[in-house]
């Protein structure tokens, strides 16, 4: 997306001291922000393509696309991206608590 090559990029686990701080805080809410906009032109997406809007369906994708992008950069500062077992763990507890508490019954 940037062009700038593969090899520049690090994995990235996090910054130490962030835990309560007004940057964790905004961090959260960009990252919420970032995953909703890319939910939104997906579907923005798809209701051009419906429409016969192929060319504005690409443009709504390729939006999505630099919305993860930037979704995931603030996951990795938050640390919220671990190794597969603790990454499951978090999954299973995010799914059980809307499967137990959000949507209960």
């Amino acid at each position: 997306m940037c062009g700038a090559p593969k090899s520049r990029f690090e994995p990235f686990s996090g910054i130490d001291g962030l835990a309560g701080s007004k940057t964790e805080e905004n961090l959260k809410t960009a990252f919420a922000g970032e995953s909703q906009a890319n939910r939104r032109y997906l579907a923005f997406a798809q209701a051009a393509r419906a429409a016969g809007l192929e060319d504005v369906a690409a443009v709504f994708e390729a939006a999505a696309a630099d919305e993860t992008l930037h979704a995931h950069s603030h996951l990795a500062y938050l640390g919220m991206v671990r190794d597969t077992g603790a990454n499951l763990g978090a999954a299973l507890e995010g799914e059980t608590y809307e499967k137990e508490d959000m949507y209960p019954g």
